[in-house]
């Protein structure tokens, strides 16, 4: 599928009822979520928000101890993130469930420096 509206109707329509997006951590693992169909299509044309530990633990969920951008120095807020409907493919061992990765960006859309998807980018 090439088209966004294409990606958008297979979404729709998927009998699940649900997406998986993703994000890549600060060793680069994926972290993610299902959210609902119908809640996707209002992710797409804004942004979804994700918790900013996943630049504040290791491999084994444990927080860094000396964190700098995120930790209980901050709270762990919430990070803002953009799906990139370029990242599609179906879970084949999901009854081919939709799957989209995200950025991290900031508040003016600019990606964000610690995020590793971003940062391979540049």
């Amino acid at each position: 599928m090439s088209t966004s509206k294409e990606i958008l109707d297979y979404v729709k329509h998927h009998p699940s009822g649900k997406v998986k997006l993703a994000v890549a951590d600060i060793d680069g693992i994926l972290r993610g979520k299902y959210v609902a169909a119908e809640k996707f299509t209002s992710l797409v044309e804004g942004r979804l928000a994700f918790c900013d530990v996943t630049f504040g633990w290791d491999a084994g969920d444990l927080a860094y101890e000396n964190g700098k951008y995120t930790g209980w120095h901050t709270g762990y807020p919430d990070a803002q993130v953009k799906i990139d409907l370029n990242t599609f493919r179906k879970i084949p061992w999901e009854n081919e469930v939709p799957f989209f990765l995200g950025d991290f960006i900031d508040d003016q859309d600019r990606p964000n420096f610690v995020c590793p998807r971003q940062l391979l980018k540049n």
